[in-house]
C-alpha cells in the first residue's frame, strides 16, 4: 500500500488518498469572426466538426441542464462514457460532467464563448482523470506516471486545439 500512496504522491494526487490517476487538464481557445448566436448550435452539438466519440442522445430534459448523452463509436457500440450537461447559458456557456457506465466521475468540461463587437472567443477547458487500477500502478514508476500523463495531456490538447480550428473554418465559411 506504502507504494501505491508514493506513486499517487509522484502523479500530483493528494496526499490522504492511496489511488494514482493520471490528470488531464487542458485549456484551448479561437477568436471567430461572427457572434455568438451563430457559433452556439454548433457547441452544444458538435457532430459537424468534433473528432473522437459521437454523441447520442440517452437521457434527460432535450437542450436543457440535466440532458445525458452517451458517447460512443456508434449507436450500435458500448457506451464509453456519458456527458451531463450541468450548466448551460444559451451562447456564453456550458459545462458538463463525464463519468463512466458505472458512474465513476472522469471530470468536466466547459465551453466558454465571449463576444466583443461580432467577434467571439470559444474556450474549451477539460479537467479530467483516469485512474490507474492498483495492479498496473504497482508496476509504475513516479516518473513514468508523468511521463504518461504528459503524453495525455499533449495529444488531448493538440486535438483539442486542432478541433477548434475546424470550429472556426466551419463558421466563418458559412
Amino acid at each position: 500500500m506504502a507504494a501505491i500512496a508514493a506513486l499517487a504522491l509522484g502523479a500530483g494526487s493528494a496526499q490522504a488518498q492511496n489511488r494514482v490517476a493520471i490528470n488531464l487538464v487542458t485549456h484551448s481557445a479561437v477568436e471567430i469572426d461572427r457572434p455568438a448566436a451563430t457559433i452556439w448550435p454548433l457547441i452544444v452539438d458538435p457532430s459537424a466538426w468534433k473528432q473522437g466519440l459521437k454523441r447520442f442522445p440517452h437521457a434527460g430534459p432535450v437542450g436543457q441542464r440535466g440532458e445525458i448523452f452517451a458517447a460512443k463509436e456508434s449507436a450500435a457500440a458500448p457506451t464509453a462514457f456519458y456527458i451531463e450537461i450541468v450548466e448551460l447559458v444559451p451562447a456564453r456557456r456550458v459545462t458538463t460532467k463525464i463519468y463512466t457506465p458505472e458512474g465513476v466521475l472522469l471530470g468536466f468540461a466547459m465551453w466558454t464563448l465571449v463576444e466583443t463587437a461580432g467577434r467571439t472567443v470559444v474556450s474549451y477547458d477539460v479537467y479530467s482523470e483516469t485512474l490507474v487500477a492498483p495492479d498496473q500502478a504497482r508496476a509504475m514508476s513516479p516518473e513514468s506516471i508523468r511521463q504518461r500523463e504528459h503524453q495525455v495531456t499533449e495529444t488531448n490538447q493538440a486535438r483539442f486545439d486542432a478541433e477548434l480550428v475546424a470550429l472556426k473554418r466551419l463558421v466563418e465559411g458559412r
